[in-house]
């Protein structure tokens, strides 16, 4: 059974707008630091939107004038899906 809140007032207390193939989808962006065994870091970007958004994996986000690849789509059940990103 999907989460039927509305999500709109959070991602617009919280969020960042994507653009997908010339559509707003509005999410969460995070781009977070990361490290893996103590040797490689970087960023870990990741942004978190409603599924019905309909973002698949190999889409193009445009995030705050950056392009990014989604790499892996991870639904959580609610109705929210975590997209992992790849800066193109």
């Amino acid at each position: 059974m999907a989460f039927v809140e509305d999500t709109r007032p959070y991602f617009a207390d919280f969020g960042a707008t994507a653009t997908k193939s010339g559509v707003a989808v509005a999410g969460i962006f995070d781009s977070a630091y990361t490290a893996a065994f103590d040797m490689i870091a970087g960023s870990g970007p990741v942004f978190r939107c409603a599924s019905s958004a309909g973002v698949v994996r190999g889409d193009t986000l445009v995030i705050n004038g950056t392009s990014y690849t989604v790499t892996v789509t991870e639904p959580d059940g609610t109705g929210m899906t975590l997209c992992r990103l790849e800066a193109v």
